[in-house]
Parts: structure tokens; sequence; C-alpha cells
């Protein structure tokens, strides 16, 4: 594992258990609101339009959402195989600071950068 302490370690799970219950919640508002939708009176060509629009986009948040939960999961994975907070290509130390800010990283920052710049960030990913 990288050159977290077991103080750090926890609080980095204790934010990625609070980012799972909130995209978990978030998905469920998704639901909520879709089911709330799909019961409603079909109305009109214009209303129809706005209710696929907003299922579409619905669709791509419950896309977004499932991702991160992925990415949570990928984590998890690596801190049960003492391998989160090490940089996937480099394999040197992921800072503390970094994974504050974005716990499920997989890269230190100039590994990521290179990945960015060889094969663009996909959906904004990090």
């Amino acid at each position: 594992m990288s050159e977290l302490t077991k103080e750090q370690l926890s609080s980095l799970v204790a934010l990625l258990d609070g980012i799972e219950q909130r995209i978990r919640g978030q998905m469920d508002a998704v639901a909520v609101t879709r089911t709330v939708s799909a019961a409603g009176e079909p109305g009109g060509n214009a209303e129809l339009a706005g209710q696929a629009a907003g299922e579409r986009m619905d669709d791509a948040m419950t896309e977004h959402y499932r991702m991160e939960l992925a990415d949570i999961a990928a984590a998890r994975t690596r801190i049960g195989k003492l391998r989160y907070g090490a940089c996937l290509d480099c394999g040197e130390p992921i800072p503390f600071p970094r994974l504050l800010a974005y716990p499920t990283a997989r890269r230190c920052t100039p590994c990521q950068r290179k990945q960015e710049h060889m094969f663009g960030a996909p959906g904004g990913r990090r």
C-alpha cells in the first residue's frame, strides 16, 4: 500500500462511504422522479418530447452515477489488495491531498496528466 497512515486511510474510507451514500440517494431521487413523470397523463407532442428529453437526461445521470459507484468499488478493491494510494502507472504513492480531493484516483498527478494528454479524459473521469 502507499505511505498512508491508518488515520488517513480511515478518513478516506469514510469519505468513500459518504460519497457512495450520496450517489445512491441521487439515484433514488432520479428513480422517484422518473416514476412520478411516468404516472402523469400523456399530453401533446411538445409535452411528450419534453418527457423524452427528461428521460434521456435521467438515463445519462444514472449512467454517470453507475460509473462513480464502479470507481468506488474499484478503490475498495485496491484497499483490500493493499494497493490503494499507489499509482497504477509508476507505482509511486498518490499524495494524500490528491486522494482527499479525488478518493478514487488511480494515478498520481503527473501520470494522470500523461494519460489525459495521450488519450484524453473520457467523460471527465480521472
